[in-house]
């Protein structure tokens, strides 16, 4: 079986029309997507880097704050005034008077200052119901009491403390940071412990934009959100938030309620990317970049959701599958029409050659055109006449035949 003119030119101009589909799918696809892929991983590895570096500087500038109010000379004395120095109670007294500790707390911008003695009990604070509270048992106290700079993780607070709402409230995030008191021979005579206001790290996490949907947040070693997430209003119409994300929030897939894939990588204490896409604490396919901060005991995740990173590369081929499509279409009706054209005169000179070869001298072609199927057509028609007129055809001379044999 031989295949007709005009299935050959059909399959030679599809053969034509796709391979630019071809090269563009399976090599020019692949690079412009993975160029793609390195821009967003290192944006959101941009954004990660940046941010931890703005929680460790912001960190240590609250640990600095701690210890500035512990080396303070005012507070030495104040401490030494209530330990029962007659000489420096006259001191305390005019320091009360001035309201010089209402000054110095608002001056480092924290929550909350307290100090206590070395029992515990806390003599200055900057909410007066906090005096005469014993924290002897707080890790905080406990841990600068015996010389040491101590944080704390951001937990839930046992006491009411000012909320973003302006009201005092028991479990909204706090963090505490305290150093020891110590006089001029080295003893420790109490510890400062100031309240850190962490809605600051929310203002830090969101002050870096990712696109639309592009968020970074910190987490903690149980896979907790510890600042506010961008979708704190979806989570709250969907009843998996009351007040907040921060300490609310565990960052699992919703539907299998397995942390994600970013913060179960992140807990383990890498620094790594997907940048083929995980289901977030929404559901959504996001692309995700995350750090592990072990001072701190967080993490830190950068996340776009995949529709919005790859949306316009996906857009583009889309765009170009359907133009292409239509430009076949387009080729195989072409390529119908044309190779019926010509392959309509070959047939029908064949059927006229396989006539004239079984004897139908009087058969002849009547296509007529002025290119090379037109001059096969009239050498056809020519030798059919020849062959019915009884004359033969005149044959080519043979090698060496009109010089005669030697």
């Amino acid at each position: 079986m031989f295949k007709p003119t005009k299935s050959k030119l059909s399959i030679f101009f599809l053969l034509l029309t796709f391979l630019p589909l071809i090269v563009m799918r399976l090599v020019v696809y692949p690079i412009t997507f993975q160029s793609l892929k390195d821009e967003i991983i290192k944006n959101l590895e941009g954004a990660v880097r940046k941010q931890t570096e703005l929680i460790t500087k912001w960190m240590e500038e609250r640990t600095a704050d701690a210890q500035l109010i512990a080396n303070n000379p005012l507070v030495l004395l104040a401490m030494q005034s209530i330990a029962g120095n007659a000489e420096r109670t006259d001191l305390l007294k005019n320091l009360e008077a001035i309201r010089y500790f209402d000054y110095l707390w608002k001056e480092y911008g924290s929550k909350e200052v307290f100090i206590a003695d070395r029992d515990g009990i806390v003599r200055i604070a900057s909410r007066k119901e906090l005096i005469g509270t014993n924290i002897s048992t707080k890790d905080f106290f406990r841990s600068s009491i015996k010389g040491a700079f101590f944080t704390s993780n951001i937990i839930p607070s046992d006491v009411p403390v000012e909320s973003e709402s302006g009201r005092l409230e028991t479990g909204v995030p706090t963090m505490l940071i305290s150093a020891p008191i110590k006089d001029k021979s080295n003893a420790i005579v109490g510890t400062v412990a100031l309240r850190i206001d962490v809605a600051e790290m929310n203002t830090m996490m969101q002050n870096i934009h990712i696109g639309k949907t592009g968020e970074t947040y910190l987490i903690n070693g149980y896979g907790y959100m510890l600042t506010e997430s961008k979708f704190a209003v979806d989570l709250k119409g969907q009843r998996r938030i009351t007040k907040r994300s921060a300490l609310e929030l565990k960052v699992v897939n919703p539907l299998t309620n397995v942390m994600t894939k970013g913060v179960s990588e992140c807990l383990k204490g890498s620094e790594s990317f997907d940048a083929d896409g995980y289901p977030d604490y929404r559901g959504v396919n996001v692309i995700g970049f995350w750090r592990w901060m072990p001072d701190y005991g967080w993490g830190v995740i950068a996340e776009i959701d995949v529709d919005e990173g790859y949306g316009k590369l996906y857009e583009l081929r889309d765009y170009i599958l359907f133009t292409f499509g239509l430009v076949a279409v387009g080729v195989i009706i072409v390529a119908f029409f044309l190779g019926k054209k010509i392959s309509a005169p070959i047939h029908s000179i064949m059927e006229a050659a396989k006539k004239i070869a079984d004897g139908s001298y009087h058969t002849r072609i009547s296509y007529k055109s002025g290119d090379e199927i037109g001059e096969l057509a009239g050498a056809i028609n020519t030798m059919a006449e020849t062959l019915e007129s009884g004359r033969k055809i005149p044959e080519s001379p043979k090698p060496n035949e009109s010089q005669g044999e030697i």
